[in-house]
């Protein structure tokens, strides 16, 4: 996507996508706005989808090489081929070969979650990274494939068991943005003519400015410190890993 549609289709909310679905996606391009300020080399897009972020990202004209690679069965390859494909299981791609991993969405499917990073450290080169992006309230979705829903302690500790050098893990919203993906999946849930799906509707057009104003994210959380205290609801999660 360019910068105008990803501005068109997740930055406006519009009651045909669902005010939840808005902020899942808002809150993923301000994360991967960030990406853009730092990425640069060889970049592989592990589980690429139909890669949304690729022509955003090569704006910032400091990336060599854009790798999409996916499964061969994916849903998503109707509406664009990967560049590779991978089996599942190892990347075949050279040890010590990219710079960048992009893992949007991806870890909560994958099984075994210290398998798949020990493969990703395999080819990174020395100083690379990954950036990576899960969620943590949302419902089951591709299922059979939906194994997680991780915290920042348990992503800490994945990075740190498979001797990342260092991470950081930033929550994607709080409450507010919790609570608006909720009452939006239920609304949907509701059936499309129930009164009480137009009523939630209703109250989100009205107040999601304000709940998304409000909404308080909290800080950091890198190794050896975390400001994700009790009680703390996160929408989701990301951030870097670095080898």
């Amino acid at each position: 996507m360019t910068k105008q549609q990803i501005e068109k289709v997740y930055i406006k909310p519009t009651l045909k996508l669902g005010y939840g679905y808005y902020l899942i996606q808002h809150s993923l391009i301000e994360a991967v706005k960030d990406l853009k300020k730092k990425i640069k080399g060889n970049v592989l897009d592990l589980g690429c989808g139909v890669m949304p972020y690729r022509d955003f990202l090569l704006e910032a004209g400091t990336i060599d090489q854009y790798i999409g690679m996916d499964l061969e069965y994916s849903e998503y390859h109707n509406k664009v081929k990967p560049d590779m494909y991978w089996d599942g299981y190892t990347i075949p791609l050279e040890s010590e070969s990219v710079d960048w991993i992009i893992v949007t969405e991806f870890l909560e499917h994958y099984f075994d979650t210290n398998a798949i990073l020990k493969e990703m450290r395999r080819v990174l080169k020395p100083g690379g990274s990954i950036f990576f992006s899960v969620p943590f309230i949302y419902s089951l979705h591709e299922v059979p494939h939906d194994h997680h829903r991780f915290t920042p302690y348990s992503l800490s500790r994945f990075f740190t068991d498979n001797e990342f050098s260092s991470h950081s893990i930033y929550p994607r919203g709080g409450f507010n943005y919790s609570l608006i993906i909720m009452m939006s999946l239920w609304a949907k849930q509701a059936g499309s003519k129930g009164i009480i799906r137009l009523l939630v509707k209703f109250f989100l057009f009205c107040f999601h400015k304000h709940l998304i104003k409000n909404d308080k994210k909290y800080s950091t959380y890198q190794k050896g410190y975390t400001s994700f205290e009790n009680h703390t609801m996160p929408s989701g999660l990301w951030g870097y890993a670095t080898k």
